[in-house]
């Protein structure tokens, strides 16, 4: 006889829209959640007995009510109270899982009811409630890009037979990062938007005039200015990538580089690099 020794199940990728309409003005919030159950849904799976099962219809359904409900909350106190809802639904489950990624919408300037999507971040929270405990939330910005054009260097890696080192050694390159960031609360915020806005204003400040020795250096400096910046921010991660660029050879059409680094910089990888960092505060930090 065969064991089932997990199961899980839910409603992944459903797309809401909630709006409000004032006498002054609109609001207007692009959401995309997913929503699982995990717990002893091990009938449903091995002998077909849904009596444990709560439709993954009636998850969307509670979703929209309580989007109805949080129109204005924080994308953290939606999930918060969204996972709570799903696990007190559905006696079978132990743990409710729920990730929000909200797409921020912008009022346009002199109309009340008109909205354009801005940067491409996101905002994300990924709420967990587990039966007998708080539930627990984590918060996150994804669609992070930026640049530097000096004030980033790669030196002193290792080398292998596979490894030509003038290809990749650079004591001053350009240098462009894509990624996301996560981070952990020691006890919430009184208010989830405005320690969002300080986490990323902490991150976008930290590339100001850094000087790194390669983009895991400055992934890792700049989750520790986030930490530096956010006292009640216990543990942040940093996803990034890494896209590799040179210099365009421009002097066939009579354009010569410039002493100071001037130049057209050119996207070589179809590939990039890719790594991550998670830094928790330190002891009195």
């Amino acid at each position: 006889m065969h064991q089932v020794v997990f199961t899980s199940y839910g409603r992944h990728e459903l797309r809401l829209l909630g709006v409000r309409r004032g006498a002054h003005a609109h609001a207007a919030r692009d959401f995309r959640l997913t929503m699982t159950l995990e717990g002893d849904f091990a009938a449903a799976f091995a002998d077909g007995d849904n009596g444990s099962i709560l439709p993954t219809r009636s998850m969307t359904n509670t979703a929209s009510a309580l989007v109805h409900d949080h129109v204005d909350a924080s994308v953290e106190r939606l999930a918060l109270a969204l996972a709570e809802r799903l696990l007190e639904a559905c006696p079978a489950a132990s743990t409710a899982h729920v990730s929000i990624a909200e797409h921020p919408w912008i009022p346009l300037p002199g109309s009340h009811h008109s909205f354009a999507t801005g940067p491409s971040d996101q905002w994300l929270a990924d709420a967990t409630a587990r039966r007998g405990r708080p539930a627990t939330v984590v918060s996150g910005i994804s669609g992070l890009h930026r640049a530097v054009t000096t004030g980033s260097s790669f030196t002193g890696f290792l080398v292998d037979d596979y490894t030509l080192a003038p290809e990749v050694n650079a004591e001053d390159r350009v240098l462009r990062m894509s990624g996301d960031m996560r981070w952990e609360y020691s006890s919430p915020p009184a208010d989830y938007d405005q320690y969002r806005d300080k986490a990323l204003r902490a991150f976008v400040d930290s590339t100001a005039d850094q000087l790194s020795s390669s983009s895991q250096h400055s992934a890792y400096l700049s989750a520790a200015a986030v930490l530096d910046a956010c006292p009640l921010i216990s543990q942040v991660s940093v996803h990034f990538t890494h896209h590799a660029h040179a210099a365009s050879a421009l002097r066939p059409f009579g354009r010569d580089g410039t002493d100071d680094g001037s130049g057209v910089w050119l996207g070589t990888d179809s590939s990039y690099g890719a790594g991550a960092v998670t830094v928790r505060r330190g002891a009195g930090g």
